[in-house]
């Protein structure tokens, strides 16, 4: 017997609007006790504890990370995954929306199992901590979370309501320099600058700012500069992320920027240790996948925007999943233009009265877009195709 889609969507926003309140609840839970990455134990066992609530089968600690989680509900192909992101930020909280990206996640998967209860097929939701920094999702794509997915779904509040817009990739980096101390006016010919070498590491990177290719950033602070303006430094570091819109370009300003770093050890005469972090890939986002999204998207009667050439454009350890499987990142406005992820503004609009309302049209746009990669066969076909020409490869297989 077929399948009436049309029903399958109508029973899903029911689904998920009988459960508006819940979901509204799980979001200012999750703002009022924010968490940073790799420590997010409350959100984790809020959200796997709901999953388990309504038939899915949770594994807690996937891929080595305490708070990483795959909840599971049905069996066989196809496969979709919902993601959820649910870390914080220093000191500012869910000044990213995190908690509405948890949200929208658990939201939908639920809404998916209640209106597809035989389902032929499986639903994941993906709990991926750490984006802010910690590369949640990279260490999940190198243990082959994602591999075999047909499709990865999450979406991310913003100021604006986009179907795609792209990343810059991104390799974090600290660094430290070790001298040695010395009175500074009586005898400083005895000591070994730290800061003059920290400084020299951004003074080179600016005047390299000219030969940067387009879309390319390197930016970062100072984390620690000295002790006493009387005394020369003997320790200085230093947290600098190097970012590039091109994979191979952004090994080649890799390479650049410890050149540079270890030029300034050798010039000052300090030692130097140089952490690199993971990378966060470029996304690429699967057209075919963006164009049913924003039919969804439509539907339920919302409008969209399309990014503005030129515009600027951060990093996410989402892109590192894009370049496995056929993948969407979009962006839901929760508040008016201008008002800045990462900002004390952002953070009150993740718990604002419009994002109460959105916890359910987000879910909603989710669970239907992952219903229609579930129930028809040529748009997988779609998808892995777009994402062939997109990519050149084939999708990961499980």
């Amino acid at each position: 017997m077929s399948v009436d889609i049309n029903e399958i969507k109508e029973q899903i926003a029911t689904e998920v609007r009988r459960m508006h309140s819940r979901l509204i609840d799980m979001s200012q839970t999750m703002h009022a006790n924010p968490e940073l990455g790799f420590a997010e134990h409350k959100a984790a066992e809020l959200l796997t504890g709901e999953l388990e609530e309504h038939g899915f089968e949770v594994e807690r600690g996937v891929a080595g990370m305490d708070t990483a989680f795959v909840a599971t509900y049905g069996e066989g192909e196809p496969v979709v995954g919902i993601i959820a992101e649910y870390d914080a930020l220093p000191k500012i909280g869910h000044a990213c929306g995190h908690n509405l990206i948890g949200t929208w996640a658990i939201g939908a998967g639920i809404a998916l199992r209640r209106a597809m209860p035989d389902l032929k097929g499986t639903i994941k939701v993906i709990g991926s901590p750490a984006e802010e920094g910690g590369g949640g999702k990279v260490i999940q794509a190198d243990a082959g979370v994602f591999n075999g997915l047909d499709a990865a779904l999450m979406m991310h509040p913003r100021d604006r309501t986009y179907l795609d817009r792209g990343s810059l990739a991104v390799t974090p980096f600290e660094v430290e320099f070790f001298g040695k101390p010395a009175h500074a006016s009586s005898s400083p010919e005895s000591g070994v600058n730290a800061l003059d070498a920290v400084i020299q590491v951004f003074n080179s990177i600016n005047a390299l700012r000219q030969a940067f290719k387009p879309n390319t950033r390197v930016h970062g602070v100072i984390t620690h500069g000295g002790d006493a303006a009387n005394v020369i430094p003997e320790y200085t570091s230093a947290s600098i992320l190097v970012r590039a819109d091109d994979q191979a370009y952004l090994e080649d300003l890799n390479g650049k920027f410890r050149n540079i770093v270890n030029a300034a050890a050798l010039a000052t005469g300090c030692e130097v240790k140089i952490t690199e972090g993971l990378t966060y890939q470029q996304r690429v986002c699967n057209t075919k996948l963006v164009e049913t999204f924003g039919e969804n998207l439509t539907a339920l009667g919302f409008d969209y925007e399309v990014p503005p050439a030129g515009a600027g454009v951060g990093s996410s350890d989402i892109g590192n999943v894009s370049q496995l499987v056929p993948t969407i990142h979009p962006y839901l406005q929760i508040c008016e233009n201008g008002v800045g992820g990462h900002t004390q503004a952002f953070a009150e609009a993740s718990k604002s009265e419009r994002a109460d309302q959105l916890a359910a049209d987000g879910s909603i746009m989710l669970a239907w877009t992952a219903a229609d990669v579930l129930l028809r066969q040529e748009l997988r076909e779609e998808l892995r195709s777009t994402f062939q020409q997109q990519l050149g490869r084939e999708p990961a297989k499980g």
